[in-house]
């Protein structure tokens, strides 16, 4: 800034750095609103493994609660210790019934007590039975003697599956199973939670065989992807269900994914860990959350705090020129004037010039003008010196 003024420079260098400081300032809002994006994505999937977890509980409270009830009836306790089928069947069928349409409850299962668990009785499948029943759940209710619970892959159905033994005098008779079908499940946490959900399941831990009879009329999607299948998904978009890759290796928390723009609109991705009555982890919960609400809250502060550092800069700016006009370029206009009214005195003679020269203020140019003040009096002795020598020697 070779030929500009000192008070140009100056404010120039002034708006440089308080463009310096806005732009800094964008920098950090930027970058506050991808973690509040980030951290958006990590609530709602803490949020709707809070919600999938109490969803699950109480369901499975609720399908404990029926058993007890079932296992008290003595008709069917003698029925199947009978193993009178067709008698069992028609015994049961209005409580299925009833047990359907009131409590949502769509697998009702009677189970040998046999080494190879053979299916007795389906409620929902009548006409299935004698197979060999090998889940987890029976598993642990045969060698724990007690309830046990989990989300299971059957010949009918994937469902939340509660089974418990049927003793009847001591005797075990067998086991009772009582289930709801996953997607009850999921469509409760979607409509706490307002997220779209896609359960995805690894192909390890389920039967080929079963998976195609369990898909019924839907198409059998197995070959679909190498190591998964989607059990349930309450959004066709492809963002919903996850990747192979994304459901290896999730913590029990869960995980946040990524964040995901369709245009203007914004999205945040997580992946929810979901076990078995062993504990295993089968697969997963995907989450697809909206946070356009969110991004417009951020946005808007953004706008704010940008207008607050503009207008900030502005009165700053205005503050220090009218300080620096104050303190620094009047007292330089008075100075600049005085000198050359001095030096015109001075040059007619007037050699106490020195004199009218006073500080305006104990500070750096008042220094100066003190300064000033005694080297003109100084050059005003000398002056007065060399006339009278003048005057003496002619």
């Amino acid at each position: 800034m070779p030929n500009l003024s000192i008070k140009l420079k100056i404010a120039a260098t002034v708006a440089l750095s308080l463009g310096l400081v806005a732009i800094l300032n964008a920098a950090l809002a930027y970058h506050n609103y991808h973690q509040e994006m980030r951290y958006a994505g990590e609530q709602s999937v803490q949020a709707v493994a809070r919600a999938f977890s109490a969803v699950q509980r109480r369901e499975v409270e609720r399908l404990s609660a029926t058993l007890d009830a079932l296992l008290r009836n003595p008709d069917l306790a003698a029925l199947f210790e009978l193993r009178d089928r067709e008698r069992l069947q028609e015994t049961a069928a209005p409580i299925f019934q009833e047990m359907r349409e009131r409590h949502r409850i769509a697998l009702w299962s009677f189970i040998e007590p046999g080494p190879d668990r053979a299916c007795f009785l389906r409620m929902h499948r009548p006409g299935l039975h004698g197979d060999a029943v090998d889940r987890v759940s029976l598993r642990v209710a045969a060698r724990s003697g007690d309830t046990a619970a989990g989300v299971e892959l059957g010949r009918t159905a994937f469902a939340l599956r509660v089974v418990r033994p049927f003793v009847a005098r001591g005797r075990l008779l067998g086991y009772v199973e009582l289930g709801e079908e996953i997607d009850g499940l999921v469509s409760r946490v979607h409509e706490e939670t307002g997220d779209e959900l896609a359960l995805v399941v690894r192909k390890e831990f389920l039967d080929p065989a079963a998976w195609a009879s369990a898909r019924g009329a839907l198409r059998n999607d197995w070959a679909d992807s190498p190591e998964t299948v989607t059990v349930v998904a309450t959004s066709p978009d492809p963002a919903v269900r996850g990747t192979d890759q994304e459901l290896r290796d999730v913590p029990d928390g869960g995980r946040f994914l990524e964040r995901v723009a369709r245009g203007s609109l914004r999205f945040v991705r997580g992946v929810v860990p979901v076990s078995d009555a062993a504990g295993r982890k089968i697969g997963g919960l995907f989450v697809f959350h909206d946070a356009n609400a969110l991004r417009a809250r951020v946005k808007g502060e953004q706008i704010r705090v940008i207008l607050f550092v503009g207008i900030l800069a502005v009165v700053v700016l205005g503050l220090l020129l009218a300080m620096f006009e104050v303190l620094v370029f009047r007292r330089l206009q008075r100075m600049t004037r005085a000198m050359e009214d001095v030096s015109t005195r001075l040059a007619g003679g007037d050699y106490e010039v020195g004199g009218t020269v006073r500080p305006a203020a104990p500070d750096e140019i008042g220094r100066f003008e003190a300064f000033l003040a005694s080297f003109l009096a100084t050059i005003g002795a000398t002056l007065r010196q060399l006339e009278k020598r003048r005057r003496g020697g002619g």
